[in-house]
């Protein structure tokens, strides 16, 4: 098998791209339905097809891998992806569109490289692996953001579809870096009690950023006119990069309750700034810091608290179901901020209310002794 340094370097490769494909195409997404026919409406469910069938084959995909391989699996997940991204790129009117990205999110592959990272090397560097990989999606969503903006008006939406399908086919050669002898060969999908636990509190965080970020543009927009929004959302992912890998040198130094914990409450108290919709720019840069900070070291936390508490052979289902419960609290997030942008008092229970229940959880789950530990490689990364 490869060194834990490559396979950590394959799996952040994957998960960049997977994440990417959400953001990649939302810059004249709708316009381009508008081409093919298509309605407002119709455009909003091509566009959604994507992290739908994220949601829905995470859990299933992550099972599969117990079973038959990880590697296996990634190689199938990738093929789909990439067949799907090829329908949606040549689809002559909007429903194909959405056929074909419904078929690329279905190769959802995200637990099982989660699955795969927390069986890599030696435990005392588990949560700073998962720190590469969140750093690896954060990428994702902001070089897809970026990217997607300055492609889109060169080659089209066509190519950007195209392209991703490419790029999902590049990768295919990398996977012999991954190891691929199924873990529990007769298991049978089990979700245990703290897989649910830890799902809950990754619904919580994705369920906050989403609805931060649903209302930043609003409320700086109120703070600070003419504000850059991608220049300060760079102000505070920056910083909050950088201290997401000293809060998981931290975790896997043995003070995993105490990050947990004050990770969740820069989660639910940085955003009552935002909330007040009064708050200079500056204060707002300062709370935008304090909550990524949180958000991203939950981020790579909650996944290695799963990997060390999962039992043998089900990991991969494991991590698929957290994985699906955070694209749920993605959607719920979108939800609440229509509901609740005009509420100053609605935004800032939401948000408080998702930072305790995440505090609650670690206080539930570090308390306990882990079930399984990690599979150690005498490799280290």
């Amino acid at each position: 098998m490869a060194r834990p340094g490559a396979i950590v370097g394959t799996l952040s490769l994957i998960v960049f791209l997977r994440v990417m494909g959400i953001t990649l195409v939302v810059t004249g997404f709708l316009s381009y339905v508008r081409t093919l026919g298509g309605t407002p409406l119709q455009g909003g469910l091509a566009l959604g097809a994507y992290p739908l069938a994220l949601a829905i084959f995470l859990t299933p995909m992550g099972h599969l891998s117990d079973r038959y391989g990880r590697r296996r699996v990634m190689l199938a997940g990738l093929l789909v992806a990439a067949a799907g991204s090829l329908v949606a790129a040549f689809a002559p009117n909007w429903w194909l569109l959405a056929l074909g990205r419904f078929i690329s999110g279905a190769g959802a592959i995200n637990g099982v490289a989660l699955a795969i990272a927390g069986e890599t090397s030696t435990p005392d560097t588990r949560t700073r692996r998962f720190a590469v990989l969140g750093a690896a999606a954060g990428g994702g969503v902001v070089l897809g953001l970026v990217g997607g903006q300055l492609l889109v008006s060169a080659i089209g939406m066509r190519g950007l579809l195209l392209g991703f399908a490419l790029a999902n086919l590049a990768i295919l050669p990398l996977l012999r870096n991954l190891p691929d002898a199924p873990v529990s060969p007769t298991g049978r999908l089990r979700v245990e009690r703290v897989v649910l636990l830890l799902g809950t509190a990754a619904f919580s965080v994705n369920f906050s950023l989403t609805l931060l970020l649903a209302l930043l543009e609003t409320l700086v927009h109120a703070a600070a006119p003419g504000t850059d929004i991608s220049l300060l959302l760079l102000g505070m992912l920056l910083p909050a990069g950088l201290g997401m890998f000293a809060a998981s040198r931290l975790a896997d130094r043995g003070h995993v309750r105490s990050v947990g914990i004050a990770a969740a409450a820069m989660l639910g108290v940085a955003p009552l700034v935002f909330a007040t919709g009064r708050a200079s720019i500056w204060w707002l840069l300062a709370a935008g810091i304090v909550f990524f900070l949180g958000q991203s070291s939950l981020t790579s936390l909650l996944p290695s608290l799963l990997s060390h508490q999962a039992r043998e052979g089900g990991r991969g289902a494991a991590q698929g179901v957290q994985s699906t419960l955070q694209y749920l609290g993605s959607f719920a997030g979108s939800v609440a901020a229509g509901a609740l942008a005009a509420t100053a008092l609605g935004l800032s229970v939401a948000f408080v209310a998702a930072g305790v229940l995440v505090a609650l959880v670690i206080i539930r789950v570090v308390r306990h002794r882990p079930v399984v530990p990690a599979l150690p490689v005498p490799a280290k990364f």
